[in-house]
């Protein structure tokens, strides 16, 4: 990137939610004091607002457009005080607080699209996002599920999946926004094969090579040879087999009901999971509000909170807010940029 300090695009999610609060607080964490440079995608009276609820002294600098983002980090290179760019949205007073809004929607909108912008055209390193209403994007017009099909679109990626990290599990989901109804049939030996090469890929770049791949069975006990269900034998098992004769360590289809304990005994280092609740179940038991979702696929690193939009508390002064998931994010976003950066510099001292 050729930039001294890292810069990671930060999104402020859906004004009337949880976002702002959970971003000033991640922030403050001493941890992260100097160690890269925040462009927030959101804006700046709203992050006050959500400072001062906070009892957080937020200090930001702000602008309009990345072209100005990049005049003042021409100045101030360095300077690790956010830039928040606020993408042509106006005043912090038309937007809704605690509920589902059309207007918050097209912000949120605005503001993941510049953000997404500036990580392609390499202004940033990495992007979180914090949490959006897929009510009120929808609302504003956006017919995506979700996040990950925005940002897939927004990308040009074709192929991406997601995987949420959290108490010693990475969990990839074959399936995600989609009716239980329809997974059996939204199952195809193709796909799982792409969502394990994209897996394997991820684990080579970002996690020191390790890729013991477990893979999930759709039904109980995994199909019992048959006996519930013919998708282990027919779809999942060559799927595996395939990849496996691709070079990539994978096992399965296990049980859904002991693999991931066995997953954080050490066994595996990633599970795929066949649908959304079948992964999330077991991740979100055992790292509830430290959980954090990865994009894979996309052409550059993104990462959230692992959890929504919180309407009923987000703008409580008497509701405390847990900004862990946020922090969590945020270090691991970091972490692949540096990755990324010293593989970058590696190549051109070659």
């Amino acid at each position: 990137m050729g930039h001294k300090k890292i810069r990671i695009a930060l999104t402020m999610g859906d004004p009337g939610g949880v976002g702002p609060r959970i971003l000033v607080r991640a922030l403050a964490n001493a941890r992260f004091s100097g160690k890269f440079i925040p462009l927030i995608f959101g804006h700046s009276e709203i992050l006050q607002e959500a400072a001062r609820i906070e009892g957080i002294d937020f200090h930001c600098r702000s602008c309009q457009t990345m072209a100005e983002a990049r005049h003042l980090l021409s100045y101030f290179p360095d300077n690790s005080a956010p830039i928040v760019v606020e993408a042509g949205i106006a005043c912090s007073g038309k937007f809704s607080r605690g509920k589902v809004a059309a207007e918050n929607g097209h912000a949120s909108l605005s503001w993941i699209t510049a953000a997404v912008e500036s990580c392609l055209s390499g202004d940033t390193a990495a992007l979180v996002t914090a949490p959006i209403s897929k009510e009120a994007i929808r609302a504003a017009g956006a017919a995506f599920p979700g996040h990950t099909e925005l940002l897939a679109s927004l990308s040009g990626a074709s192929e991406v999946r997601m995987m949420l990290v959290g108490g010693g599990l990475r969990v990839v989901l074959e399936t995600i926004h989609v009716p239980l109804a329809r997974v059996p049939s939204l199952l195809r030996t193709e796909r799982l094969i792409e969502t394990l090469r994209v897996t394997h890929a991820w684990s080579q770049k970002y996690f020191q090579g390790k890729s013991r791949i477990a893979v999930c069975g759709l039904n109980p006990h995994a199909g019992e040879n048959g006996q519930f269900g013919r998708e282990e034998i027919d779809i999942i098992a060559p799927a595996i087999q395939l990849a496996r004769q691709g070079g990539i360590d994978v096992s399965g289809p296990y049980p859904a009901d002991t693999v991931f304990h066995r997953a954080r005994q050490g066994e595996f280092d990633f599970v795929v999971a066949m649908y959304h609740d079948q992964g999330l179940g077991p991740l979100k038991t055992v790292a509830f509000d430290t959980g954090v979702n990865v994009t894979l696929g996309l052409p550059f690193v993104r990462t959230s909170p692992d959890h929504g939009t919180a309407f009923d508390r987000a703008w409580d002064p008497t509701k405390p807010v847990s900004s862990r998931s946020m922090e969590k994010a945020v270090e691991l976003a970091l972490s692949c940029a540096r990755k990324n950066q010293q593989e970058a510099s590696a190549k051109e001292k070659k």
